[in-house]
């Protein structure tokens, strides 16, 4: 099937069609820029409050820096991290050990059906002798 223009109706719409395609491309590039900076924007407002975060925490210490409980705080807060960790060393180790009491006689429990199951063999060998 063939289409018949009228001269010059081909080269408007080729043109038609350009300027159109070319608005979508100049909207796509537009909001693809306002996204991108839209990200900065938001990736500046976190940096800032971070910023501000930390100025503020350096403002607090530089305050309580020489103040004698402060000194007595920064000296004693590691010994409780050694009680911490002894308490967690002691409640290892009982776990520890009811691990291994489990373990002795889930042994103890395989040891004695194992015999059972090497006698229980042996009659079945000494029935099947017999017949």
């Amino acid at each position: 099937m063939d289409v018949l223009f009228r001269s010059g109706v081909l080269n408007q719409l080729e043109a038609k069609r350009d300027e159109l395609l070319s608005d979508r491309i100049i909207q796509l590039q537009a909001f693809c820029r306002g996204y991108l900076a839209r990200r900065r924007v938001g990736q500046r407002r976190v940096q800032e409050l971070a910023v501000r975060c930390i100025q503020r925490n350096v403002r607090a210490f530089m305050q309580v820096r020489d103040w004698p409980w402060w000194r007595l705080l920064v000296r004693v807060t590691p010994l409780l991290n050694v009680h911490r960790t002894e308490e967690q060393l002691k409640i290892a180790n009982d776990e520890l050990q009811s691990l291994k009491a489990k373990m002795e006689k889930l042994d103890a429990d395989r040891s004695t059906l194992k015999t059972e199951n090497s006698k229980l063999e042996a009659k079945v060998s000494s029935v099947i002798k017999f017949y």
